[in-house]
């Protein structure tokens, strides 16, 4: 039986108890999670990417929102159905993106790491797959 694309992840959630609260609210699932990329996109990148559209909000760049990562297949740094979740902000008309925290959730719910920091403000370059992620924020379109 498969398990929802979140599933592995909501499996964390009981090993997130003793992660600072901060954390612990960046990694839940709860939220309106949506697909950013079809299935076969999903297939050819090796992930799923999500986005809370319930977490977007004005604020540090411009707007500011949750996104995971689901990893379809295993690669060398993670095992299949790890979960990368981020705090991220993008400035839509100024094209810069900031990640201000991250934290990688294994498939068993083990906490695999968790950003020191926010990353440098990065210009955004919209052809790419993180660009049409940036652009489902900044205009709502899904790049299907």
């Amino acid at each position: 039986m498969r398990r929802g694309i979140l599933g592995g992840a909501a499996l964390a959630l009981c090993a997130l108890a003793a992660a600072p609260a901060a954390a612990q609210t960046l990694a839940t699932t709860a939220g309106s999670w949506v697909k950013v990329f079809a299935l076969d996109v999903e297939r050819t990148l090796g992930r799923s990417v999500r986005v809370d559209t319930a977490s977007i909000v004005p604020g540090g760049l411009g707007r500011t929102f949750r996104q995971a990562e689901v990893m379809n297949r295993a690669s060398r740094a993670y095992p299949r159905g790890t979960t990368r979740f981020a705090l991220r902000s993008v400035d839509c008309t100024g094209g810069r993106v900031v990640t201000s925290a991250w934290q990688v959730v294994g498939p068993t719910g083990t906490a695999l790491g968790t950003s020191a920091g926010a990353s440098t403000v990065v210009r955004v370059n919209w052809d790419s797959e993180d660009g049409k992620v940036l652009r489902y924020i900044c205009q709502g379109i899904l790049p299907r």
